[in-house]
């Protein structure tokens, strides 16, 4: 096309070519078109589509990489990348985690069934203790003990176990037993996975938080110079315990026995079908409680699952003061992450949906080495399921240090596992959270109240008592964990959570409440349960003619009997100690006949002659008084009782049961040991207090070998 002109007139234009007629003029004629407009156009167009076919294009490569083999998977053909997509990791790994959440499933199940058996009647059934998972808490028993002087010793065995399995497999606890864990691996499911009302499209994955939980394990523990136990706020099993006590099972118990309540009313009468076939529709009701500070309990727990919306398990990752004690424990476990970075292709699965973000660097542009943090791990085994290319094997080998040094494997030739992220906190870090613990138990134990003296031990409010069995006030507190096991156990629902009744450090640990319920005469059931030794066990006998929680005392301001002369023997009738004694007294200001005015005159003599009598009035013998709360919880006397008990000349001195290590694994002969020896021990002392009972006069029981007592009642 070199020999046509470049210039193509429309038909009808000039077609002189001459240069007179205008036609070569700087101004292109009208209705002419070029041949070189008409090639730049063209391929104007070729270019556009062009740029829209290259988009479509890209864009089916982004959508389908794998198939078209970019990126990482390009060296693979497209069955395996078929394979890889459709069943990534390795059918045992598959396994494992199914295995993983039935564990889970079942250890949560029966940390529900213990907390429901955990009754006045159902704590020693069957021989395993109802607070198994508080004695695996291996936490408490290290902090109590050293908080308190005092070892609970049948938690020994249940927290050596973990120790063992720790030192093995590293965080097992964490993500296959832990109740805790595995409520808020539920809360996950339920609230924040894909399709679910709170639903984040990406969750943060930052791990500058990691660090938190040492920072409150070494705060905690340096609380514990000054006997300040902070950690049992935090720690899980006591968390989630307490959570279920005051929080979960009122309201349970309260919806399940209303239930009932329906389906023994008309026409069902479920309760007379199961009476006719042996059985009592009461055995099965749940007992009605309720608790202080349910509110705040509560607060707290749904703030803690909140925290997984920001990040998953992020209470485990970054806040649990357990889990940091694990943590650094697993970090010369056994079962450990291997990497086999020759075949690792570099997708960051495992790093960005890590449960606990252990892995780090696996981008191919990473300058550091690839690293495992196995003191974050849980040993879920997701990592594992969701390698495209199955390069990461999770096994439990024996470390290559003492393979070559046993010389089991040349040196340098035995599989090493994947780096370990350092625990930077830094020195300056370590002593001021050690700083910050001190400083505040310098705080608490500044408290004016506590220089009052060492004859009065309880130091706070004077109706504040502690239940039997307590161990001496600081060491009480130091040592308890505030799992609310004791409060729970109760049957008069009489242990209550303190607020500031015993000052900051003894927030939330049971106090013992009359007005609410007495303390059961023949209950050891709170000394049974404490998972710590704050309570140690005791028996009946101990708690009767040795241990005293406190003096019950009579208002005579307000006493029917004191303060008007009326008969009331409440009282007396409910003691089941004879501490309480009625005596008789003159009293001027009463008259002798009610229905003369007191200032009657005598008619002949014109004396007063209806001015006083006697009145029987009830006493407290503080020899026998346990300060058990019977008199006051019955007291008729209303608002206030007229008969209120104090922790005045409170004993919490007496020989406990012998205990052994494996306690906590099995107590099937635990009542016939607690109570062994006894009666010979306590004999001496019954007797004399039976003769101080009869020699007393009136009193509420008949006591065998009494020679007096001149107003005897039916026995108990």
């Amino acid at each position: 096309m070199s020999d046509i002109s470049r210039d193509m007139p429309r038909m009808g234009g000039c077609g002189c070519g001459g240069s007179g007629c205008g036609c070569s003029s700087g101004k292109q004629p009208r209705g002419v078109i070029r041949v070189a407009d008409i090639g730049a156009a063209r391929a104007k167009t070729d270019q556009a589509a062009n740029r829209a076919e290259a988009a479509r294009l890209a864009k089916m490569v982004v959508v389908h990489k794998e198939e078209v083999g970019d990126g990482p998977y390009a060296r693979f053909t497209a069955e395996q990348k078929r394979r890889m997509r459709e069943a990534p990791g390795n059918p045992a790994s598959h396994r494992i985690v199914r295995i993983r959440r039935a564990v889970q499933i079942a250890t949560f199940m029966l940390f529900v069934a213990f907390f429901l058996l955990t009754t006045a009647t159902g704590e020693n059934k069957y021989g395993v203790d109802k607070n198994f998972f508080m004695l695996l808490d291996f936490l408490n028993t290290l902090k109590n003990t050293i908080a308190s002087h005092h070892l609970a010793l049948y938690a020994v065995g249940p927290g050596l176990f973990i120790l063992l399995l720790t030192l093995w497999g590293g965080r097992i606890f964490c993500g296959w037993i832990c109740p805790l864990g595995t409520t808020i691996d539920i809360a996950d499911r339920l609230l924040y996975r894909k399709g679910r009302i709170f639903y984040s499209k990406k969750r943060s994955e930052t791990r500058r938080f990691r660090n938190y939980k040492y920072i409150y394990l070494l705060t905690g523990l340096g609380a514990l110079a000054w006997g300040i136990d902070i950690l049992a706020f935090g720690d899980p099993i006591s968390l989630i315990t307490r959570t279920f006590t005051f929080v979960i099972y009122p309201p349970t118990a309260f919806v399940w026995n209303a239930i009932l309540n329906s389906a023994d009313a008309p026409p069902l009468h479920i309760g007379s079908v199961i009476y006719r076939m042996g059985g009592n529709l009461d055995s099965l009701r749940f007992p009605m409680t309720h608790y202080y500070n349910g509110v705040a309990v509560m607060l707290i727990f749904v703030g803690l699952l909140a925290l997984s919306g920001y990040q998953e398990r992020f209470w485990c990752r970054n806040l649990c003061p357990y889990g940091g004690l694990l943590a650094l424990i697993s970090r010369i476990s056994w079962l450990r992450h291997y990497i086999k970075m020759d075949g690792c292709i570099h997708c960051k699965k495992c790093e960005l949906q890590s449960r606990m973000g252990s892995y780090e660097n696996l981008d191919r542009n990473a300058k550091a080495a690839p690293q495992h943090s196995i003191s974050e791990c849980i040993q879920c085994f997701r990592c594992e399921t969701i390698c495209p290319t199955d390069v990461i094997q999770i096994q439990a080998r024996i470390p290559a240090s003492i393979k070559e040094k046993l010389r089991l494997a040349p040196a340098g030739d035995a599989p090493r596992p994947e780096p370990q992220t350092e625990i930077d906190l830094g020195k300056r870090r370590v002593v001021a959270s050690l700083g910050a613990g001190i400083l505040w138990g310098t705080l608490v134990k500044s408290s004016p109240s506590e220089y009052q003296g060492i004859m009065r031990r309880y130091n706070r409010n004077e109706k504040a008592m502690r239940p039997p069995g307590a161990l001496e006030e600081s060491a009480f507190v130091a040592a308890c964990t505030r799992c609310a096991e004791c409060m729970k156990v109760c049957p008069t629902n009489a242990l209550q959570p303190a607020t500031f009744e015993f000052g900051l450090e003894g927030l939330w640990t049971p106090m013992l409440i009359p007005s609410i319920g007495p303390c059961a005469e023949k209950c050891t059931s709170c000394g049974d349960v404490c998972p710590t030794g704050a309570i140690r066990p005791f028996t009946w006998q101990d708690k009767r003619y040795k241990i005293k929680m406190g003096l019950a005392n009579v208002d005579k301001s307000t006493c029917v009997a004191w303060n008007g002369g009326r008969d009331c023997i409440v009282c007396a009738e409910v003691c089941p100690y004879s501490a309480v004694v009625f005596k008789d007294t003159f009293d001027d200001t009463l008259p002798k006949d009610p229905t003369l005015p007191i200032d009657h005159k005598d008619p002949i003599t014109g004396k007063e002659d209806n001015r006083g009598r006697t009145k029987r009035v009830p006493t407290v013998d503080e020899r026998l008084c346990t300060g058990c709360g019977l008199c006051e919880y019955h007291c008729p006397v209303l608002p206030t009782h007229s008969i209120v008990v104090y922790s005045f000349q409170e004993d919490r001195s007496y020989q406990p049961p012998k205990e052994n290590w494996w306690d906590g694994f099995w107590r099937g002969d635990w009542d016939k040991r607690k109570d062994a020896g006894k009666d010979a021990q306590y004999a001496a002392t019954a007797a004399e207090l039976n003769k101080h009972i009869a020699l007393q006069g009136p009193a509420s029981t008949v006591s065998p070998g009494a020679d007096y007592n001149p107003d005897p009642h039916p026995g108990q």
